[in-house]
């Protein structure tokens, strides 16, 4: 009996992990008054990097579970929650391990997000995820019950309009402080659940409709850069704060799905293209390592940089941030990956494919 394996990679959604990461770097180093480049204000992009990753977790999860149950074949959750632990715990104990070490960190406190318990500063999105990945076996189960993908996709949108209502996305600040929460960020989850549904319709879509869910690919991409709050001042001519859009989350969701539906159409062979990047993509490849340890990095370039070079703080930041994250996934992440990722699912989105 095949089991629940992670998806076999692919070079666009590394490089979608990529372009999540990257915005997470630039946007933390602009809210510490370090931009990477002089007048690159990315201030308050890092939260729709966030979003990336927790959209491209749950489309990659969803088509796995959605292809055994159709195809008949145990998902075998024991095995996937020991391949989910795998994927995300050894890094994160080892960085954890880090910031004890630091003094950052109690031991207790560290224990308490390593059991998904406490999420402080960036730490917030792992426990988040896990227990996202906690919801799955209920959300499967509905799914693979119900008669085809527009029953599919109707439940899903009903889930997101129902989350959405009952859990706002200012419903984080009503909790109590560092205390997980998946609800409020369940829509975005179920939007990559979403494109999971749709996505082997998607991939054989040819002809205009194709075409124009391309094009749609790029206003997508168009839209997140005009939510950069640096570039929505421009276009408004007035200042917006950094946190203007944080709250945003059905936006930035449905932005986000269009560039992962022009992705999916055989139509966005450019687009797909472009995100295969060979720089991005191994930058996806170890986003999870690099989100990890990027705060870490950037406050130790500004600890240790002399005043005179402040304007590299940025830049150095960054690279240290790279340098951290290729070293744990070297020695950490990739080991482990290696007993979490046999076998793998089938994709809906097309390697390569010439334009229509």
């Amino acid at each position: 009996m095949r089991t629940l394996t992670a998806v076999k990679r692919s070079e666009p959604l590394d490089g979608l992990r990529g372009i999540a990461v990257l915005m997470v770097l630039l946007s933390h180093a602009s809210n510490g008054g370090h931009d990477v480049l002089p007048g690159l204000d990315a201030g308050g992009i890092g939260r729709g990097g966030v979003f990336l990753f927790f959209i491209l977790s749950s489309f990659l999860l969803t088509s796995q579970v959605l292809e055994r149950a159709d195809s008949g074949e145990g998902v075998g959750w024991g095995r996937f929650a020991v391949r989910r632990l795998m994927r995300v715990a050894p890094a994160f104990a080892v960085c954890l391990g880090v910031y004890v070490a630091l003094g950052e960190f109690s031991p207790k406190v560290a224990l308490q997000h390593l059991v998904f318990l406490r999420g402080e500063a960036h730490f917030w999105t792992v426990p988040v995820e896990v227990l996202f990945y906690l919801s799955l076996p209920a959300l499967g189960l509905v799914l693979s019950a119900l008669p085809g993908w527009p029953a599919r996709a109707l439940v899903l949108v009903a889930g997101i309009a129902g989350f959405s209502w009952v859990f706002p996305p200012d419903y984080p600040a009503r909790a109590p402080d560092f205390t997980p929460n998946v609800l409020p960020f369940m829509p975005i989850f179920l939007t990559g659940s979403l494109l999971a549904v749709l996505g082997p319709r998607l991939s054989s879509l040819r002809g205009r409709g194709g075409q124009a869910l391309a094009w749609a690919g790029a206003v997508g991409a168009a839209g997140m850069l005009l939510l950069t709050p640096s570039v929505a001042s421009l276009v408004l001519g007035e200042p917006v704060p950094h946190r203007r859009f944080h709250l945003w989350f059905l936006g930035q969701s449905a932005l986000w799905a269009l560039l992962l539906m022009g992705c999916i159409v055989p139509s966005g062979a450019r687009l797909r293209a472009g995100l295969s990047w060979r720089p991005l993509t191994a930058l996806g490849r170890i986003s999870y390592s690099v989100y990890l340890y990027h705060a870490m990095a950037l406050a130790l370039v500004a600890a240790y940089l002399p005043g005179g070079q402040r304007g590299w703080i940025g830049p150095l930041g960054v690279g240290l941030s790279v340098l951290f994250g290729g070293l744990s996934y070297a020695l950490v992440e990739r080991p482990s990956l290696r007993f979490s990722r046999s076998g793998g699912a089938r994709l809906p989105l097309p390697n390569t494919s010439p334009p229509d």
